[in-house]
């Protein structure tokens, strides 16, 4: 297992620590939902009156708040999710706009719009959220696991009975942790990588990224798949040339899966004939369940199926679809959390194949 040091982060969606009052997590923001107070004492606390705009806390309301306003785009529509009144928020904004001295927000019809200041306004509340986040995660490893969150996005095959198996596994061990799972094709996950909305992610063959990390990877071959009933059923081995003459079913071009077999039937120049384009793994084994015709897929997408006899994967020759993996991913600049370590460890146990740590 290779070593991990420097810059930590986790999340912990829905749940704010301990401070008094309770508190709504939305878009990155912790957000109070009754009255705060800023505590001050001594000689310093005309500074702190001061300076506390250009410091604030997860307590300060009027920050919070604009960001609520940031997010919905409607001063009424952010009250109504604070369940607070529009006026309530309206004197905090304008607070906050004296404060700094410029507007923040350009008000219309339709709702509000943040001004250049305004965004850089909203990009500060979201760093100082996830700075504070990184500490509270560097704080809770100390723990040893005795508390934490674990967020991952992941393609959807991986549910076929690895990635929730996995979890649970990990889950006995470790009963404190929560989990936060996302599903999306290939080029999502890593996007919501590389945009720092999770711990970890794990997509099939992605396309590389320069601000995302692969950390890991486990051999992963696109199989034809089809039901026992199907004329291919007792090949061996096909190459995709050998499919032209058969319905395939397919996921759209976000997912890698879509990638390598377009790359393959451009080297080979075929034309395969698709019946199905979709964006849910679970509608292309369906497609190949109910006999449409063939689709395709990595082992890990139809293992239950697989086991039961009711659908079989037949080895492609292709280098493009037998050398695929699936890669594990985090983000280019931070390490991994005590948990979120863990938790990749737990998904090197749990591979059926190889997984191979840089």
């Amino acid at each position: 297992m290779a070593a991990w040091a420097g810059k930590t982060r986790d999340r912990h969606p829905g749940r704010v620590p301990d401070l008094g009052q309770r508190s709504v997590l939305k878009a990155g923001v912790a957000l109070p939902t009754g009255p705060t107070r800023l505590h001050r004492c001594g000689a310093n606390s005309a500074n702190v009156r001061r300076h506390r705009h250009f410091f604030p806390t997860e307590m300060d309301t009027s920050y919070a708040y604009f960001a609520e306003v940031a997010r919905q785009g409607s001063i009424r529509q952010a009250a109504e999710r604070l369940n607070i009144s529009a006026s309530s928020i309206s004197r905090q904004i304008i607070k906050l706009e004296h404060d700094l001295g410029v507007p923040l927000l350009a008000r219309h019809a339709q709702g509000v719009k943040l001004t250049a200041a305004g965004e850089i306004v909203a990009e500060f509340v979201h760093s100082r959220h996830r700075e504070l986040a990184r500490l509270r995660a560097r704080v809770d490893e100390l723990k040893r696991l005795e508390r934490g969150h674990v967020s991952l996005y992941t393609v959807e095959g991986m549910l076929g009975g690895f990635l929730p198996r996995a979890i649970a596994d990990f889950s006995r061990r470790h009963p404190a942790l929560t989990y936060e799972v996302v599903i999306a094709g290939a080029d999502d996950v890593m996007r919501a990588v590389a945009d720092d909305r999770c711990d970890l992610g794990i997509a099939f063959q992605p396309k590389p990224r320069a601000d995302v990390e692969i950390v890991g990877h486990m051999a992963q071959p696109v199989l034809a798949v089809v039901t026992p009933e199907h004329p291919l059923a007792r090949e061996e081995s096909l190459s995709i040339a050998d499919l032209v003459a058969y319905p395939v079913g397919l996921p759209d071009p976000s997912f890698g899966i879509r990638h390598i077999v377009d790359l393959a039937t451009e080297r080979a120049a075929i034309e395969l004939q698709l019946r199905l384009e979709t964006n849910s793994i679970e509608m292309v084994r369906q497609f190949a369940l109910f006999g449409m015709g063939v689709a395709f897929l990595p082992e890990f997408a139809f293992q239950r199926e697989a086991a039961a006899g009711s659908l079989i994967g037949i080895r492609l020759i292709e280098t493009e679809l037998a050398s695929a993996t699936t890669q594990f991913c985090k983000h280019g600049e931070f390490d991994l959390t005590w948990a979120a370590r863990s938790v990749l460890e737990a998904l090197v146990e749990a591979s059926d194949q190889m997984l191979v740590l840089r």
